[in-house]
């Protein structure tokens, strides 16, 4: 059977859920499932090993390969989880690359925002482009370079992680992006512009923002116009064609989008000030297409 008639699976695995599904050459999603990540590194490699079985074995075409597109800072070449934060206590150090899955499908491993990234750059909103810089923007802050069309790793396989970037100081300690412009550095924001006992969820706050809370709207405007000029910077360093931000926080709407433009246009230079800014476009499917692009490249090896 040509490869044109077969699949692959690409798998998601975040902090709160598991996404799998069976997606053909041209990115199409033929079947779907999710399930809840598991608490512990060998519950979660089980757990991804039955999903994909089950695909395997439900699927109405061969499958040739797997992507994985994981959190944590991948040694793509060995398929293992190099380092990982606590959002999967105990992941750094994961095989993927060794998942047993029926058939002894090959296994391609990367990061969750590189996958992302990989994914907009061959079939969403950054394939007129050559080099990206992709941004999202959620419970954290990830980054993920693409340099003529593939993904750039850099020495240690961390190149784009601006979350990492020193962005201000909290006494003598330094401040990084991550925790200055992410959906908890807006929830915390809010909690101290209004005096409030307990923290909102984001969810709350944009609403409330929606209603007229002038303090929710206040510090939305203000974290994502910050934002804004700090990518300008890394627009200037990397110098990518585009930049493409996606990510739960971004959701906010146009109050959160219009202040991320406005605050990443008023920093760039002259001679990249057309740097496009542009909302990433695969939703929340982005990581397990992107692996699955990714898987497919593998299998034309």
């Amino acid at each position: 059977m040509p490869k044109e008639a077969a699949l692959v699976i690409g798998l998601d695995i975040g902090g709160s859920k598991t996404l799998a599904g069976l997606f053909t050459r041209a990115g199409e999603m033929t079947q779907v499932r999710q399930v809840a990540t598991a608490p512990a590194p060998a519950a979660i490699l089980s757990t991804a090993k039955s999903v994909c079985d089950a695909l395997i074995a439900t699927s109405e075409a061969p499958v040739l390969g797997i992507g994985i597109g994981s959190a944590g800072i991948i040694d793509t070449e060995k398929g293992k989880v190099i380092f990982a934060n606590e959002n999967l206590p105990g992941w750094t150090g994961a095989r993927l690359a060794e998942l047993e899955v029926a058939g002894g499908l090959p296994i391609t491993v990367e990061n969750d925002v590189r996958s992302l990234a990989y994914g907009e750059a061959i079939v969403g909103v950054g394939a007129a482009y050559d080099s990206l810089l992709c941004v999202t923007v959620g419970t954290g802050i990830g980054g993920a370079l693409i340099m003529d069309g593939e993904v750039w790793h850099g020495a240690d396989y961390s190149a784009g992680e601006i979350g990492y970037l020193v962005v201000d100081w909290a006494g003598d300690a330094p401040l990084i992006l991550d925790q200055y412009a992410s959906g908890p550095a807006i929830e915390r924001a809010y909690q101290a512009a209004t005096g409030g006992e307990s923290r909102l969820p984001l969810t709350e706050i944009a609403q409330l923002a929606r209603a007229g809370d002038a303090s929710a709207t206040e510090v939305i405007a203000a974290k994502a116009r910050r934002l804004g000029l700090i990518l300008a910077g890394c627009a200037t360093a990397f110098n990518p064609a585009a930049v493409v931000v996606g990510g739960g926080v971004p959701q906010i709407g146009a109050l959160w989008w219009d202040a991320l433009e406005a605050g990443f246009r008023e920093n760039l230079p002259p001679p990249v000030a057309k740097t496009p800014l542009i909302p990433a476009t695969l939703g929340a499917n982005a990581v397990m297409l992107g692996a699955a692009m990714l898987a497919w490249k593998a299998v034309d090896a």
